[in-house]
């Protein structure tokens, strides 16, 4: 009787000890056709078993229940065909350049922020007029309207939501458009400003990390 009690007692610890068991993941190379084994360490996807079940009587029929879940952790792909403007201007007027071209696609909601924008600031010691007035458009294609232009320091205070869609999951492009106003009383230098955007995932799961990478305990994520 003691030995049988000792077995138990072995066989739940056993399981205890099993109860996340990592699993060695395959993935589909549509290069050459085949499934090829991915490190434990892997980026992409992992996988565990667990909740382990066993019987034994006389019973005629068992009921074993299986669950399959997989968690999808919230993805972002970006691309910007460029990141600065520079212009050249000789004579003072109202202008507008030619778009920078962007892609965004994502499997959920991403909010859209912005810092840093303003006017345009003389970067030399003094000048008349210190500012270019300036401004912002986004379009998706077609050229800016009267009422598409954003004064660069209003940005600050907007958001904007990408919400989740096929075509998101597709990418959308959008068209990012700048507006300078350059008067008499700007002096001769160079004026500048950066701002930045920021792109917040909405759905993001717990098991991924600041960096996006996935959290070193993974496993205390199996419920």
């Amino acid at each position: 009787m003691r030995k049988f009690l000792w077995l138990v007692l072995a066989a739940v610890l056993f399981t205890f000890g099993m109860a996340q068991m990592p699993l060695e993941v395959w993935k589909y190379d549509p290069e050459t056709g085949q499934y090829i084994s991915l490190p434990a360490t892997n980026n992409l996807a992992r996988a565990f078993s667990s909740d382990p079940a066993s019987g034994s009587c006389n019973r005629r029929q068992w009921t074993v229940e299986f669950t399959t879940e997989v968690q999808v952790a919230q993805w972002l792909e970006w691309s910007l065909n460029a990141t600065k403007w520079t212009w050249f201007v000789r004579k003072p007027g109202d202008y507008y350049a030619n778009s920078v071209i962007g892609t965004i696609a994502s499997n959920g909601d991403v909010v859209v922020s912005f810092a840093g924008f303003d006017d345009l600031q003389y970067t030399g010691a003094s000048s008349v007029n210190p500012f270019i007035e300036t401004y912002y458009a986004v379009t998706s294609g077609t050229l800016p309207g009267t009422n598409d232009w954003i004064r660069a320091s209003n940005l600050n205070q907007m958001t904007a939501t990408i919400r989740d869609s096929a075509a998101l999951h597709a990418g959308k492009s959008f068209y990012l458009w700048n507006r300078i106003k350059v008067v008499e009383c700007n002096s001769a230098s160079t004026y500048r400003d950066t701002g930045y955007v920021y792109l917040t995932l909405q759905n993001q799961k717990p098991w991924i990390d600041e960096q996006g990478e996935f959290v070193p305990n993974l496993e205390e994520y199996v419920q």
